[in-house]
């Protein structure tokens, strides 16, 4: 819809936010998606097996 709005000649700043947000989203938070799904499904097996001693 941005590029759009910006293709059609807009030149509302809102339209240019909402690319700058994307850009931001998929080069920063996106690549970070698949190790957090990672860390999720493991659960707390990995913390449960630690030994008491070690704690």
């Amino acid at each position: 819809v941005a590029l759009k709005q910006i293709a059609a000649g807009s030149t509302d700043p809102f339209y240019t936010a909402k690319l700058q947000t994307a850009r931001f989203y998929f080069a920063k938070l996106f690549p970070e998606t698949a190790t957090l799904m990672r860390t999720a499904r493991a659960g707390s097996r990995a913390l449960m097996d630690t030994d008491a001693a070690l704690a």
